[in-house]
């Protein structure tokens, strides 16, 4: 299913797989891709201890007087099958056969579709020679270079020279020029802790003063979102369906915060344990018929949607159990009869 959502104010065109073919790449992904030691320079779509993502990206580059950002455009759409395939025979020696057949599932339309469980991990692969070279080169000079998907970072602990900068574009836009890619001129960026008036941003998070940050505003406008809820808790209850999706889109910001230490992360965080999501005695009626129904069927309880639905339910009945602990024991001890063999896990495993 190809869908439009807006991300970060832009419109993204996201793909969702179908069940059998989610199925396939989540194999993909856990059998092959999951298994490639990727270098520690790439962050996003790897599988580590300790999350590489864009806070991992960011923090790579905490010590840096001197900052190069730069951005790949359309990185996703740009990526041919003939790419994908290439890369899993170099990487993984696969032969033609099974790469050609590889690449096929995890593209679409000779794309690599955002929204796809194996693309952010395919995305790593896909420059993996030339930009292993790069990126050793430019460390042996002293340089940290790291990339999350598009976003290409190179810093320094020293102010860089204009021509050194020059060159070290140069040279980034000749290696993605070399798979068919290009700088998004526009996203280019050079930025030094010497002069406070401007930001160090990578990926997002504030680096002049070290550690990543969120930005002052965004750290604000989340402090704000939560005492507006809590406000709203208080005034209007806790039960509504748009109460329980707004407390959960909050508390993933809350989230970012206590990761990042900032100090009023575990404030907010208590606020928000005060007034957490709730089910009405109307609801609760609904639960309990939804579970009763749930386990009168006879399906196949190793299929995606049964599981899907019985850890859904399960959920609900944890929200049940902040008011009502005896009705959710009871719900617990039926769908515990019902319970599924496999995991999700299990079944992308």
């Amino acid at each position: 299913m190809i869908f439009e959502k807006k991300i970060k104010g832009k419109d993204r065109t996201l793909c969702e797989p179908q069940t059998e073919l989610k199925i396939l790449q989540k194999r993909i992904l856990s059998r092959i891709l999951c298994h490639i030691q990727f270098p520690h320079y790439l962050h996003g779509g790897v599988k580590a201890a300790d999350p590489r993502d864009f806070l991992s990206n960011a923090a790579a580059h905490s010590k840096a007087e001197a900052v190069i950002a730069l951005d790949i455009r359309s990185f996703f759409p740009s990526v041919q099958e003939s790419l994908v395939q290439k890369s899993l025979m170099h990487l993984c020696r696969f032969p033609m056969s099974v790469a050609s057949m590889l690449s096929k599932l995890v593209t679409l339309n000779d794309q690599l579709p955002q929204g796809s469980p194996t693309s952010s991990a395919i995305s790593n692969i896909v420059m993996f020679e030339k930009e292993y070279k790069l990126a050793s080169t430019l460390e042996a000079q002293g340089f940290v270079y790291t990339r999350l998907i598009d976003d290409i970072t190179i810093s320094s602990t020293k102010l860089i020279s204009p021509t050194r900068v020059t060159k070290i574009i140069n040279q980034v836009s000749k290696m993605v020029t070399s798979y068919g890619f290009q700088l998004h001129p526009d996203k280019t960026s050079v930025k030094s802790r010497s002069n406070p008036k401007e930001l160090i941003l990578v990926t997002g998070l504030w680096l002049n003063r070290g550690a990543p940050k969120i930005l002052r505003e965004k750290r604000s406008s989340i402090s704000k979102e939560v005492i507006e809820l809590y406000k709203r808790a208080l005034a209007e209850g806790r039960y509504s369906q748009n109460y329980h999706e707004d407390y959960n889109s909050i508390s993933g910001k809350v989230a970012l915060l206590c990761r990042l230490n900032h100090s009023r992360a575990e404030r907010l965080r208590k606020l928000l344990t005060d007034v957490v999501p709730l089910h009405d005695d109307r609801t609760v009626a609904k639960i309990s018929l939804v579970v009763d129904r749930f386990c009168r069927k006879r399906v196949d309880t190793d299929g995606l949607g049964y599981i899907k639905k019985f850890y859904r339910i399960q959920s609900q009945i944890g929200i049940v159990k902040r008011t009502h602990p005896a009705v959710a024991k009871k719900l617990q001890g039926q769908i515990n009869k019902v319970r599924p063999t496999q995991t999700l896990k299990g079944i992308y495993a």
